[in-house]
This record gives C-alpha cells, structure tokens and sequence, in this order.
C-alpha cells in the first residue's frame, strides 16, 4: 500500500533514480509560461512511481516559488466514497487560507449556491466531508435547513425544492459567481491543483472529476494536473458511455498537454535500462532483512537485464524483493554450501514466481518446456564453446540455463565434443564458468552438465517450495 505521509516530504534530492527531475523542471517551465498547459496530464502506467513523482514536484515547485503559487493536492480514491467531486476541489481550495481569512469566508459563501444546486440540501454528510475543519464557514440558514430537513417538516421540503428550482433557472449565473469568486482568489496567489490517482476511481466519480475540472475549474490562473493512467482513464470512460464511444477523443477534449512519464533511462554509455532494472537494486540496498554480502553480489543485479521485466510495475519488483527477503527468514544458514550461488537462484526463482507462477510449477514438477523456458530467460539454444561470446557476455544467464538444465523436457545446453582433439572445450568452458562462484565440484567430469547427485538440484526443489507456501499479494 502506498504510504503517502512518508512520500509528501520527498524531494528529487532525497532520491532520484529514474532521473526525473529534469521532466519536473521541464513542467515548471511550462507552468511558468504563457502557454496555457491546464488541465495538463502526467501519464505513467499503474506501479510507475506516479504518486511520488506528484509529491517531488509539488516541493519543487514550492522550494523556489516566485509566483507564490498555491499548490494542492486532491487523492481522488480517497475522495471518491463522498461522491462530490465539485465539493472536494473547493475544500482543498478553501484550506488555502486560515478560518478568519476573508477570501476563503467570501470563496465559501461564493461557492455554496452552486453547491446547492448540484448536490442538493440534504448532503449534510457530503459537506462537512467537503469543509471538514471549515465547517464553521457553512452559514447558519443552510445548516439549520438541513437539520430541519432530516427532521421531516414539510414546509421545509417544500422551500427547499421551491428553492432548488430557483438556482435551477439561476445555474449559470450561480456558476458564472463561483468561477468569478475562483479567479478573485488566484488573483494574486495562482493555484495549482493536483489530482492524484483518478485511474484507481469509480467510472462515475472519475468522469464527474472530469466534467467538474473542465466546467468550474477551467479558469485564469488556475492549472490543474492530473496524474493518472490514461489508458485506465479511456477504459473507466467506455465503462461510463459505452463500449462504442471514442474514448480517447472524449478524453483529450478536457485537457492541452500530456507528459509521458518514460520507463526507461540512459546509462552512462547511452543504453537504455528499464526503470524496473534500476528499482530492483535500490530496494535491494534499502532492504533491512536482506545481508549485506548478499547485496554486493553484483551477479544478482544481472538477472532482470535478461528477464522481460517492462510488463513489471514497481510494486511487482517489490513484491519481487519481499520475496527474497522472506526466503532469506526460511533459510537455515548452517546448511549453506555455495552462497554466491544460492542468492542467484533465490533471485531468479523469485522473478519466476512473481512474472509466471505456473512456469514455477513447472520447474517443481521438472516438466518445464524448454521453448518456453528459453523464452523467460531471453535466450536462443547455448551451444558450447561455438558460441563462447555468450557464455562470457551474459554469464549470469549462461549458469541459469546449465543450473535448470535437469528440469526441462528436453536438454537446454549442448556441449558438442571436439571431433578433432582429445580435449573438451565444452567441459573446459563449464569449469571455467563454475569455478567463479566455487562449483567446480558439481560438474560431471564427461558430460559437461552439474552431476545429478549434486545439491543444488536440491536446492532448487526446496527454494520453489518454499515460494510455492505462500501468496504474496499481487
């Protein structure tokens, strides 16, 4: 779950990773500008750090702020249960300015006609929800009509519907007074607001956001970004209008800008890596339960650079991470042989279990199909030595593909003999691979392949039993 009281303090400086201030500076420049960029999108799948982005910008923006912005901050999900958008955006307003400030008493008293209009006299729950420690702001008159109405006098029902036909015939000029009273108060503070989280909403709240940013809030001075999946927000909107409707013209009617938050970086030598790559060490060097020495095996960093992680979000690294952490509480460290390599397969087992369960069921029952197989790890059949330059580019998944060997249906390494010579190239090469991480000993002096009796067949078995105890919850 995320834990938003320890996000709403970080900054860029505290820890960048994914090397995304540059895109904060960037949408602070164009906030700055004469362009007008509002409502504006920041647009990242589900898990890819989108919340803490939102938090980085908004202190960066506050850090250096020459505009003297007033900058919210709305949790849509948070909101969605009172099911009054309007009112939820005019309380983070509000809380701008202290109980005895003016401009929020006549923002407040501005606001409540439209209010009443479009959520109606009998809400009591939804504005005291909305104004919460500005309930003393509600005048009197229209909280003493709603205590009266939930006792049931008639008269009243009938001047409160009497009423409502009134601000009904008077709606535009009840929105026209309350857009006018939002640019009074951005006037000399402008307003930022950002919407976090819309994508996790009902469709029906998500759409009325939608609706309430583009007719109240569409005003000068005031820029809404909204962060969000935008491929979620085109399905949440067929779900609201139907399955015919052209959601993303529907969408992109309310808003001018879209930054795409990128999934990638660039190494020092200019090739890209995948946020998720990136993610997996930092939360392996800030796990307190996993060891040092297991941390400064760099060969563990190797496995996601091979594995197909883009479909990963970073939670599922974390839930990755959660379960190293918890095979490393079930392992009995007496009973280690080769540490080195025991965290590698850890790690790798532990991707299986979190990108394909049922190809972990497999390697269990020793009836994983090689194509498959093959496929999870990146890699095309190994021949030893032909194709030496693999073993020695991409050691880490050359010793997969020989450790799992015994679990295919069919044999995933080929070591052909030397038809020319009484020496074993194949046999040479697997030594030389084994003998980095101590494991000279596994190997099968003719064969070339780790010995059937060896442990670490055992090891596999007991590792995916013991993932296989447990659910982690996706």
């Amino acid at each position: 779950m995320t834990d938003y009281n320890e996000m709403k303090a970080l900054t860029f400086d505290d820890r960048d990773e994914f090397s995304r201030k540059p895109i904060a500076e960037k949408i602070i420049k164009l906030l700055n500008s004469d362009i007008n960029v509002s409502p504006l999108i920041i647009d990242g799948k589900w898990g890819t750090g989108k919340t803490e982005f939102c938090f980085k910008l908004k202190n960066l923006i506050e850090s250096d702020n020459p505009n003297e912005y007033k900058i919210g901050y709305v949790n849509a999900f948070q909101a969605d249960h009172a099911n009054e958008p309007l009112l939820t955006l005019i309380a983070e307003v509000a809380g701008f300015y202290g109980e005895d400030n003016d401009k929020r008493q006549n923002f407040i008293a501005s606001a409540i006609p439209y209010l009443r209009l479009v959520t109606g006299l009998g809400v009591k729950a939804a504005l005291g929800f909305a104004f919460g420690r500005y309930a003393t702001d509600i005048p009197d008159e229209l909280a003493d009509s709603i205590d009266e109405i939930r006792e049931g006098s008639k008269s009243l029902i009938d001047q409160s519907i009497e009423s409502l036909i009134k601000d009904q015939v008077e709606a535009e000029k009840n929105l026209a007074t309350l857009r006018d009273a939002l640019t009074d108060i951005a006037s000399s503070n402008p307003i930022i607001l950002l919407i976090d989280e819309l994508d996790r909403c009902r469709p029906d709240f998500a759409v009325m956001m939608l609706e309430t940013i583009k007719h109240v809030f569409d005003v000068e001075n005031v820029q809404i970004i909204l962060i969000t999946n935008a491929e979620q927000l085109k399905a949440t909107i067929k779900h609201s209008y139907g399955s015919e409707t052209n959601s993303h013209d529907y969408l992109y009617k309310f808003f001018k800008y879209q930054i795409n938050l990128p999934t990638t970086i660039k190494d020092v030598e200019g090739i890209s890596i995948e946020n998720n790559v990136t993610h997996f060490r930092t939360t392996v060097e800030k796990s307190k339960v996993i060891p040092q020495e297991f941390k400064d095996n760099n060969f563990i960093y190797d496995i996601p650079t091979f594995i197909n992680v883009s479909k990963l979000s970073l939670r599922n690294i974390e839930q990755i991470v959660r379960c190293i952490e918890t095979l490393i509480i079930f392992e009995d460290e007496a009973q280690s042989q080769s540490p080195v390599v025991e965290q590698i397969l850890m790690v790798f087992i532990s991707f299986i279990y979190i990108l394909n369960k049922d190809l972990l069921i497999q390697v269990s029952d020793k009836t994983v199909n090689s194509e498959i197989f093959f496929k999870f790890v990146g890699s095309q059949r190994l021949y030893l030595p032909r194709d030496v330059s693999v073993v020695r580019e991409n050691y880490v998944r050359s010793l997969i593909l020989v450790l799992f060997n015994t679990v295919n249906e069919n044999n995933n390494i080929h070591i052909p003999r030397d038809d020319y010579s009484d020496s074993n190239q194949g046999n040479e090469i697997l030594r030389n691979m084994l003998s980095k991480i101590d494991l000279e000993k596994e190997a099968e002096r003719y064969s070339g392949y780790i010995s059937e009796s060896s442990y670490l067949h055992a090891y596999i078995d007991h590792t995916v039993n013991n993932l296989l105890l447990f659910d982690i919850v996706k």
